[in-house]
């Protein structure tokens, strides 16, 4: 199971990361791209669900520590 909650960990940062670089990443402009677009293709959705997928995973590992 701790390979599950790494796992989860692991999607959950990716998530973050993803979310973090989207945001970062300009849209499209009237004179070039923007340098920070906050609305842009769902960045703040990818991030959400990276910390919940993080805070669950540690979490759950917190949970059944003494199962293993």
């Amino acid at each position: 199971m701790r390979n599950l909650f790494i796992l989860l960990a692991l999607i959950g940062v990716a998530g973050i990361v993803l979310g973090i670089l989207t945001v970062v990443h300009g849209g499209p402009g009237q004179a070039g791209p923007a340098s920070f677009a906050y609305e842009h293709s769902g960045g703040p959705g990818s991030m959400l669900a990276g910390v919940m997928l993080l805070a669950t995973s540690l979490y759950l590992r917190a949970v059944w520590q003494g199962r293993d």
